[in-house]
């Protein structure tokens, strides 16, 4: 009996070994900034045992000892990691994912996320919230520009629009969450109106996208995807205050969101308040005119912002469906010197560096749409629908222009007023998503509806309507080669009224200029109904020998219908000192491109490489006539024509990892352009730029988490390839200093963002400024500081 019991005592002590359970505890973050990643799933087989990460990235789960169990942790976005482990007594694990954007693998993506991604063959680049944390500048455009092949056009500190490989304006669109953008992108000195506190995914296609998009895309989209709604029921948010010492900012966004069930809610509010900027010099020059700067300080170039989201989203089994409704309001002073004739009297210091006075610009977006996709056997119909209201204003203390002009009775300091409402209808039904063929049809239509005011006039009313249709596929030929393709026409109407200038006619004819010169000026703008139409389409491969690399190929046509400006503005454009005159014969814009890609990753090294060449026979661009405007402040007369150009250029994008903690990564751009009639460059041309950062992260003591810190090196080539006009721009080399941290005080949990950029304070030009043409310098030394508290 003794011996039995021994047995039994025996045996059962040897079942409780392998049947003993640990706790393991566990922490997920992005392994370049060391944040917390909220929502993230982890799978531990063979059990299939699943755990979700809370708002602070960990997770918690009970596993039987001493057996091995395959580990997964998944997050969109990011790099699945997978591993596996035996516990033999409680555990804690930190687990560092990589995002796409990181990695530099640039394969085609496609999925569901309530706005479907679209198949295409040319270079996306991902990136996410941890980059914008990292990168964060003064405008959603500013940050951007951190992107290999992406630029910004500033005007000013916190106030610009992107470029992509040369091409901006009306050629880049911006589908915010499945609407495009339109907010008058084809001024200079018009912002971009996106909130970039309220971005946490984009993808950057960088190539043309009219297949997809329609005209405004030949030369790239920049597509604002909706934030990943968590699996689990959970309310979260964050609260950050940011502070920057060029211009003296100071600002505040605050989110907060909530799933419950089926039902995902989430709302942002951002206010922002700067005062007028720094920069390394104590004058600028414009032709004969040498301009002080009291305290090296840009006067009036002071703003604020205050914009306002909400986000919901239904979804269920088979259908999701997202509703967004945003309102983005800024207001920013011009430069006394930019806007019309320098007055040295009107660079005075008023005491009060947050003051903005006349001139200053006024602008305000609102948007609602929504989206929403259905699937059902292996098929999917998707649609968005948006209306935008977009209000902008430019105001200047009246000041004739004629001897006859008298100040309008309302509002008469308002210079020129711009209201654009834009209603957006897109669809797009899918089969075969999850097969080796994929077929895809879409269609869109776009109404707009633009007002004009104001004493001054530079563009006319008028009304747009555009609709199209597309056919696209991809053919998955084998596990290692896909084929995409598709075709698209489009039909664009644009009704122009006409404005004869009477007090202009009359102040003409007073000063003795003939019929014929007085017809000339007075007519501001024709009558137009103008009828468009235009084919485009793409053929792509990508190819991936393996796992570590990838090729990618796209040959395509695209196309853009000429802008009402185009066709049409006849006036004094302040700021650009010219006169600028439309032409009422331009045709469409066409482009013959292509685009190649290679890419490659391993455990150490992530390399992507890409090349783009493209022909356009008409394109669009303003040519100075050698005519001066008799107008008064005019200067001389620049006229939209058409020419054959050539653009060709690549981007390389290397990260090279010495240890676990060490990092080198290298972005290097170059785009070259020409003007095959004239001989000349395109105006506005990026030079050469490359950015180099040695990256250190680790975990820390104490109440010090994680920590990242980076040291980055900046040099921007001279610009010395100029269109006629334009004027050399010098080169230079920035260096910037990054510290990201992680911190944990009890149960109080923080974060913090410190930058110093431009550390010696060295000055720059941006050849794509709205500033350049008087010599003024980008901002010069910012200490700027961002506490990020989540809740």
């Amino acid at each position: 009996m003794k011996k039995i019991v021994l047995a039994m005592t025996f045996a059962l002590s040897f079942l409780l070994s392998f049947s003993q359970t640990y706790s393991l505890k566990g922490y997920v973050c992005d392994a370049l900034s060391k944040e917390p990643l909220p929502g993230a799933i982890v799978v531990l087989g063979p059990n299939e045992i699943y755990a979700v990460s809370g708002r602070d990235g960990a997770f918690s789960v009970d596993l039987p000892g001493k057996t091995p169990h395959t580990l997964e942790v998944r997050f969109t976005g990011y790099e699945l990691l997978t591993t596996s482990i035996i516990l033999t007594s409680d555990t804690v694990l930190h687990f560092h994912l990589e995002t796409t954007s990181y990695s530099l693998n640039e394969v085609v993506v496609h999925g569901k996320n309530g706005h479907g991604r679209l198949l295409s063959a040319i270079t996306a680049k991902e990136i996410d919230r941890s980059f914008f944390m990292k990168n964060n500048s003064a405008s959603f455009s500013k940050s951007l520009s951190k992107v290999a092949g992406v630029s910004s056009m500033d005007i000013g500190a916190n106030v610009s629009k992107p470029v992509i490989r040369g091409l901006g304006f009306n050629r880049i669109a911006v589908a915010d969450k499945g609407v495009v953008q339109q907010n008058q992108q084809w001024g200079a000195d018009h912002g971009l109106d996106i909130d970039q506190y309220d971005v946490d995914k984009v993808f950057i296609h960088k190539g043309p996208m009219s297949l997809f998009y329609g005209s405004d895309a030949i030369g790239g989209v920049i597509e604002i995807l909706p934030v990943d709604v968590p699996s689990e029921n959970m309310v979260w948010g964050d609260v950050s205050l940011i502070a920057k010492s060029n211009n003296n900012l100071s600002g505040i966004t605050a989110m907060t969101s909530v799933k419950r069930g089926r039902w995902f809610l989430r709302g942002r509010l951002t206010a922002q308040r700067f005062a007028d900027y720094r920069v390394p010099a104590d004058t600028v020059t414009y032709l004969t005119w040498k301009l002080p700067l009291y305290g090296r300080r840009m006067k009036n170039t002071a703003g604020q912002e205050l914009n306002a989201a909400l986000s919901a989203n239904y979804s269920r089994e088979n259908i999701s469906s997202w509703t967004h409704i945003s309102n983005v309001f800024s207001k920013n002073g011009f430069f006394p010197g930019s806007h019309g004739i320098p007055d040295l009297k009107r660079l005075t210091p008023d005491g009060n560096s947050f003051n903005i006075g006349y001139p200053y610009s006024t602008s305000n977006h609102f948007k609602i749409s929504n989206g929403t996709e259905i699937d059902w056997d292996n098929s999917s119909l998707h649609f968005d629908i948006g209306f935008q209201q977009n209000n902008r204003a430019e105001w200047s203390k009246f000041h004739t222009h004629y001897g006859n002009q008298a100040p309008p009775q309302v509002s008469p300091d308002l210079e020129l007023s711009f209201s654009l409402q834009t209603l957006s209808v897109n669809s797009r039904l899918s089969f075969g998503k999850d097969s080796f063929w994929t077929k895809t049809a879409g269609m869109s239509v776009e109404i707009q509806r633009n007002r004009v005011g104001g004493y001054s006039f530079l563009m006319p009313d008028f009304e747009r309507y555009t609709a199209g249709a597309y056919a696209a596929t991809s053919y998955k030929v084998s596990p290692k080669l896909m084929l995409t393709g598709g075709v698209r026409f489009d039909s664009g109407k644009l009704n122009i009224r006409g404005f004869y200038d009477d007090t202009l006619a009359d102040f003409l004819q007073l000063g003795g200029y003939d019929a014929d010169d007085v017809r000339y000026y007075a007519r501001r703008a024709d009558a137009l109904r103008k009828n468009f139409h235009s084919f485009s389409g793409a053929l792509g491969a990508v190819y991936d020998p393996n796992r570590l690399s990838s090729l990618k190929i796209n040959i395509g046509r695209s196309f853009r219908f000429p802008t009402a400006n185009e066709l049409a503005s006849n006036g004094v454009h302040h700021g650009a000192f010219r006169h600028e005159k439309g032409n009422n014969s331009l045709k469409p814009e066409t482009g013959w491109q292509y685009d190649l890609g290679y890419s490659l990753k391993n455990r150490r090294l992530n390399l992507s490489i890409n090349h783009f060449a493209s022909y356009f026979p008409n394109y669009i661009y303003l040519n100075p006539t050698g005519q001066w405007s008799v107008l008064p402040h005019a200067g001389q007369i620049y006229e939209y024509t058409q020419s054959r150009v050539f653009l060709a250029g690549g981007e390389l994008e290397a990260a090279y990892r010495f240890t676990e903690n060490l990092l080198l990564s290298a972005n290097w751009e170059y785009v070259y352009n020409r003007n095959i009639d004239n001989g000349y460059p395109l105006p506005f041309s990026p030079p050469v730029d490359m950015l180099l950062a040695l990256i250190y992260s680790n975990h820390g003591k104490g109440p010090l988490i994680q920590y990242s810190a980076s040291l980055e090196n900046q040099t921007v080539f001279a610009q010395n390839r100029i269109a006629n006009n334009e004027e050399k721009t010098p080169g230079t080399s920035l260096f910037n200093l990054l510290c990201s941290m992680n911190w944990k005080v009890g149960d109080f949990r923080f974060f913090t963002d410190f930058q110093v950029q431009n550390i010696f304070d060295t000055p720059f030009y941006n050849h794509l400024s709205y500033y350049r043409k008087l010599n003024i310098p980008e901002p010069g030394r910012n200490i700027q500081f961002i506490l990020k508290i989540p809740f």
